[in-house]
C-alpha cells in the first residue's frame, strides 16, 4: 500500500478522479432539480388536463357521442376508457417521484380516493379509476404519459463520461510521471555510484528544467571527479620519486647505522607508499569499470595468495559460489582492504571464507584482533576516520573501511563488521545472487 500512497502517478489520478465523480454527482443533482422534475410537472400537468377532459365528456356527452368520442381517443391517443364492473384494479403504483407527484394531482382533482394501479398483466399501462355521473370508469393509458423516467440513460452517460475522463486523466498523469520516474532511478543510480546516460529531456517545462539540471549537476560531478582523480595521480607519482631515492639513501646505510633504526625507516617508507596507493584507490571511480562474469570465491583466493606470499598469515575457507555480474578490479581492491585491514590491525592468522545462503554469496575476512566497539562501527566505515587505542599496530590513513563500503555500494551489497566469535573482527559483504 505504500507505493500507492506514495505515487505520484496514484496521487493525481486519485484527486482527478474524485473531482470529476464529485462534479459529476453535483451535474446529476441540478440536473434533476432544475430540469428533470420541472418536464415531469409540465408533462403530468398536460396529461391531468386529459383526465379532465375526459371526465367532463363522461359527465355531459350523450350515449351515442360519448361512444364516438371514447374510440376516438383510443385510436389516436391510447387511452382507453372502460365501465368498471368490479375486475381487479391491480397493484398500485409505486412512489417514484413522477408518479407520487401524478397522484397527488388525480386526488386534487377527483377525490382522495382517487388511486393509480398498474394494469393486470400489463407493467406498463396504469390505470386510473374516474366517477362520473354515478357510473365509475377505468381510464387506462401507457405508463410513459405520466413517468418519463430516463435516470438510467443519464447514468449511463455520465458513467461514460467518468471513464473516458479517467482515461485521459491517466494518460495526462503518466506522460508526467513517466519522466519524473527516469529522473529518479538516474538519481539512484548516480547516488549508488554509478554513471547513469543522461536523462531524456522531456515532458513540461518545469521537469525539462529539472532533467536539464540534473544533467548538468552529472557532468559537472564526472568533471570534479576527473580533475581529483588525476590531482591525485600526479601528486602520487611527484611523492613516489622522492621515496624511492629515500629507500635507496636507506638501504646504502646498512651498516653504518643501527639495523633497527634502519629497519624503523623502512618501515615508515613502506607505510607512506601504502597510504599513497590507498589514495589512488579512494580517489578511483568504480563506475568506469564495467560488470563482467566473476567467481567471488576465485577472486578472494588470487587475492589470499598473494598476501600470504607477502608475508601475512591467511587461510581460506572458500565455498562452490556462483558466477555473478560484477567489477573485476574492483572486486579485487575490496578484498585486498579488507586482508591489509585485518593484517594491520587484527594480528595472527586471518580467515578468508566465502558463503552462500540465503539467495546471497557473502564474503568474509576474520582476524583474533580486539575487534571494534559497537559504537565506532559505522564511524570507521568513513573517509579518514581511525581507532588506533580500539587496534593495535600502525594505522594508515583511515581509508581502507571505506574503500570497501564504497565499493559494496555501488554493487548494491551490505558491509558489516561484527565481533567475531572466540575474539576479533568479522567483516563481511553480502552481494545478491542477481546483482
Amino acid at each position: 500500500m505504500k507505493w500507492w500512497a506514495g505515487s505520484f502517478f496514484w496521487r493525481t489520478l486519485a484527486v482527478l478522479v474524485v473531482a470529476l465523480v464529485a462534479s459529476q454527482a453535483a451535474s446529476f443533482l441540478l440536473f434533476r432539480q432544475q430540469v428533470q422534475q420541472p418536464r415531469y410537472a409540465r408533462g403530468i400537468g398536460q396529461f391531468v388536463s386529459h383526465l379532465k377532459t375526459i371526465h367532463a365528456a363522461l359527465n355531459t356527452l350523450p350515449p351515442g357521442a360519448e361512444r364516438e368520442f371514447l374510440e376516438r381517443l383510443a385510436e389516436k391517443e391510447g387511452i382507453r376508457v372502460v365501465p368498471a364492473r368490479g375486475d381487479d384494479p391491480g397493484r398500485p403504483a409505486g412512489n417514484r417521484p413522477g408518479m407520487h407527484m401524478f397522484r397527488e394531482r388525480i386526488k386534487a382533482l377527483f377525490g382522495e380516493d382517487a388511486e393509480v394501479f398498474v394494469g393486470p398483466g400489463a407493467p406498463g399501462e396504469l390505470r386510473v379509476r374516474l366517477r362520473a355521473d354515478d357510473r365509475a370508469y377505468w381510464v387506462t393509458f401507457p405508463r410513459n404519459r405520466v413517468e418519463r423516467d430516463n435516470t438510467d440513460a443519464l447514468l449511463y452517460w455520465m458513467l461514460a463520461g467518468v471513464g473516458i475522463a479517467i482515461l485521459a486523466t491517466a494518460l495526462i498523469a503518466w506522460r508526467l510521471n513517466r519522466p519524473l520516474a527516469r529522473l529518479a532511478l538516474a538519481a539512484q543510480h548516480l547516488g549508488k555510484g554509478g554513471d547513469p546516460p543522461p536523462v531524456p529531456e522531456t515532458g513540461p517545462s518545469e521537469v525539462r528544467a529539472v532533467a536539464r539540471a540534473f544533467n548538468s549537476m552529472k557532468e559537472s560531478l564526472k568533471r570534479e571527479e576527473r580533475e581529483r582523480t588525476t590531482f591525485l595521480a600526479g601528486i602520487s607519482h611527484d611523492l613516489r620519486t622522492p621515496l624511492s631515492r629515500l629507500r635507496l639513501d636507506v638501504e646504502m646505510l646498512e651498516g653504518r647505522v643501527d639495523p633497527a633504526s634502519q629497519e624503523g625507516m623502512v618501515a615508515d617508507i613502506e607505510d607512506m607508499n601504502a597510504i599513497i596507493d590507498q589514495f589512488i584507490d579512494y580517489a578511483r571511480s568504480e563506475a568506469t569499470e564495467a560488470f563482467a562474469p566473476v567467481n567471488l570465491s576465485s577472486v578472494a583466493r588470487d587475492c589470499a595468495e598473494r598476501a600470504a606470499r607477502a608475508g601475512a598469515q591467511v587461510k581460506c575457507d572458500l565455498a562452490d559460489t556462483p558466477v555473478q555480474m560484477l567489477r573485476p578490479l574492483a572486486m579485487r581492491r575490496l578484498v585486498d582492504n579488507l586482508i591489509q585491514n585485518a593484517a594491520r590491525h587484527g594480528g595472527g592468522e586471518i580467515l578468508v571464507r566465502t558463503a552462500m545462503a540465503g539467495g546471497e554469496v557473502t564474503l568474509s575476512v576474520l582476524d583474533r584482533g580486539p575487534g571494534i566497539p559497537p559504537a565506532d562501527i559505522e564511524r570507521l566505515k568513513e573517509p579518514f576516520t581511525r581507532r588506533d587505542e580500539a587496534r593495535s599496530g600502525r594505522s594508515g590513513a583511515g581509508l581502507g573501511l571505506a574503500i570497501v563500503a564504497r565499493i559494496a555500494k555501488a554493487h548494491g551489497a551490505r558491509f558489516d563488521l561484527a565481533p567475531r566469535e572466540g575474539g576479533g573482527l568479522a567483516a563481511s559483504v553480502s552481494f545478491p545472487v542477481a546483482a
